[in-house]
């Protein structure tokens, strides 16, 4: 590799976040909706529920909680501690640098600072937290710690909320950039094979699996707005 090293920054698939974002969004709203009519419907029946029929009184009241949790459990995990998320990745010939959505850096990975594996066939290799295809992938290096202690850190261009487009990019770009900068550091044979790192990168679309996914995404949605119209018939 004698050509420039280029840098690489993270791209957000807009579509697919802002869809995703927008489904949780009215799973919360269903949820507010559904929550505000079993309540209702609580309180104007409670007497009878708890003399006549005890069983069903504990049954929308433990509903009701359930719900409740639920909500509190989704709209935290849309608005808590957005300054320690990641939001992009820039990677370029010093390694990869990780910002919150304030574009503050949050994390460095630089090349010097990678290390040699002690017990490993490989100082760098692919993981899957899953054996099918469009598993979770992520890259196990090794760093040295302030004890200078050598141990297994991750490379995980995974955000939480946010779709990628170039993440494939994003790790071919930071091996390549190990290939380039650290040639006595060893990537395994499965992780050259899976990011062509010795050929021309291949290029991803948008296939089968992403447009059935959109599909049931869809149906799902469309599955929660049909309950809670149901629910209000039967309880408004």
């Amino acid at each position: 590799m004698t050509e420039k090293f280029h840098a690489i920054e993270s791209k957000i698939n807009k579509p697919v976040t802002y869809f995703l974002m927008g489904l949780i969004w009215i799973a919360v709203i269903l949820i507010i909706i559904v929550t505000g009519t079993v309540f209702s419907f609580f309180c104007n029946n409670f007497r009878q529920y708890l003399e006549n029929d005890p069983g069903i009184f504990f049954t929308l009241f433990i509903a009701q909680l359930l719900l409740m949790f639920c909500c509190i459990v989704l709209i935290m995990a849309l608005t808590h501690r957005k300054k320690q998320k990641i939001r992009k990745a820039m990677v370029d010939e010093k390694g990869v640098t990780f910002y919150n959505n304030r574009n503050t850096i949050i994390e460095t990975i630089l090349y010097k600072d990678l290390q040699s594996a002690q017990n490993s066939s490989g100082d760098v290799q692919i993981c899957n937290t899953q054996t099918i295809k469009y598993g979770k992938t992520t890259l196990r290096i090794y760093l040295k710690n302030k004890a200078g202690k050598i141990l297994p850190a991750t490379v995980d261009f995974n955000f939480e909320l946010v779709i990628l487009s170039n993440q494939y990019d994003l790790y071919r770009q930071f091996l390549l950039g190990i290939q380039h900068f650290r040639p006595d550091l060893r990537i395994t044979p499965q992780t050259i094979e899976q990011y062509n790192l010795t050929s021309e990168p291949q290029k991803t679309e948008f296939g089968i699996f992403e447009y059935i996914m959109a599909a049931v995404f869809i149906l799902a949605a469309a599955g929660l707005v049909y309950v809670v119209i149901l629910l209000m018939k039967m309880f408004v």
